[in-house]
């Protein structure tokens, strides 16, 4: 199971995304190995295009799992960002929650954003796919 981040769903969505990503993330869809979260709904909202709505967007990943952040995934997500900023590092708070559903559901992070990278090279528990050679 993936958990597909927001930057892999823009892709995804726009007519001048990647190609490769497009065919490969349907791919994904129909055999039931993708997931995403609230947050990243929330996000691809955000983002809507014009001529979208938003029951347009639902509609197509209705079949993708949903992951929900976990009951203390608030704590979660502070002390990832913690930790992080400890370090140094100062991803998004959005990376860090989309990160912690990742953690705490034991699934692969998909996504096209080299923060992710940048949190795994310190979070062992953060699986990830960087598919930014894609773009």
């Amino acid at each position: 199971m993936h958990l597909v981040d927001t930057s892999v769903w823009v892709e995804f969505f726009r007519p001048p995304g990647s190609r490769v990503i497009r065919e490969k993330v349907q791919l994904m869809v129909q055999s039931g190995e993708t997931a995403i979260t609230d947050w990243v709904i929330l996000e691809l909202m955000v983002g809507i295009r014009s001529h979208e709505t938003a029951s347009d967007i639902l509609r197509r990943i209705a079949n993708v799992h949903r992951l929900p952040l976990a009951e203390d995934g608030w704590s979660q997500t502070w002390d990832l960002a913690a930790r992080l900023r400890k370090k140094a590092i100062t991803p998004s708070a959005a990376d860090c929650i989309i990160a912690t559903v990742a953690i705490s559901h034991g699934v692969t992070l998909l996504h096209c954003d080299r923060d992710f990278e940048l949190i795994a090279k310190h979070e062992k528990r953060l699986q990830t796919l960087d598919w930014t050679k894609l773009l």
